[in-house]
């Protein structure tokens, strides 16, 4: 009989870099791998800018040389408008470029460590194996960078 695994495969880029957070084989992840691998690539995908204006990548389809985020100097944390816009631009981003994460919420709102900066919470649904499992990000945005926010 064989056994159902709790555990999602290693994406590429991981597998490249020599992940430790992948099993012995190095071909699956636990959840707190998978949790790792996510982040990280969530941190990429933020902070790489393209060459698009924020409404050409909201009305586009962006392929694989739109990856990551428009520029976003123009947007500030302290304005309601702009905090949306902040949120649909990321929603668009996870939507195109993270295909782990489904169920997507999403959270902007002011950074009260950083009056030009933002916090983003991000709440999925991941697979892992045949397992639907939850995942959140707490993540520090300004117009030109991310980091992890710790817990």
């Amino acid at each position: 009989m064989s056994k159902a695994i709790t555990a999602a495969t290693v994406p590429l880029f991981d597998r490249l870099a020599g992940t430790p957070h992948a099993s012995s084989d190095g071909r699956l992840l636990d959840g707190a791998g998978l949790q790792h691998s996510l982040q990280t690539d969530l941190l990429r995908l933020f902070n790489i800018r393209n060459g698009l204006t924020i409404s050409e990548y909201l009305q586009s389809e962006p392929t694989v040389l739109d990856y990551g985020l428009p520029d976003m100097l123009g947007l500030s944390a302290q304005n309601d408008q702009d905090l949306l816009v902040w949120s649909d631009v990321l929603r668009h981003c996870l939507a195109h470029f993270e295909p782990r994460l489904s169920h997507v919420r999403l959270d902007v709102r002011p950074d009260p460590a950083n009056p030009f900066g933002a916090r983003a919470t991000i709440s999925a649904v991941v697979t892992m194996g045949q397992q639907l499992c939850r995942a959140e990000f707490d993540i520090a945005l300004d117009a030109r960078s991310a980091a992890p926010i710790a817990a």
